[in-house]
């Protein structure tokens, strides 16, 4: 089964940081913004990462030490947290 899908892939990076710099100028509304947008992009990341974990097989995810029932909170792990692999 080839999966290109990557544990540790930071899609929504580049547009955080363009933000960034927009908001930078923008004031208290760019700020804003900026921190409402991350939280989406952050969101989306997550339920991204939630679907992986679903798509994977029982003997996979045991492989990888996770229960079925923990996928909410390794997903939000693997997203917000520094973790260096499986």
């Amino acid at each position: 089964m080839n999966n290109h899908n990557t544990l540790t892939a930071s899609h929504g990076a580049p547009l955080r940081d363009l933000l960034a710099n927009l908001s930078a100028g923008a004031g208290t509304f760019g700020s804003k913004l900026r921190t409402g947008f991350g939280n989406a992009i952050t969101h989306m990341q997550i339920s991204r990462m939630q679907s992986v974990l679903n798509g994977m097989s029982d003997e996979q995810l045991a492989t990888a030490g996770i229960t079925r029932k923990d996928i909410p909170q390794h997903a939000r792990a693997l997203v917000l947290d520094e973790y260096d692999g499986l």
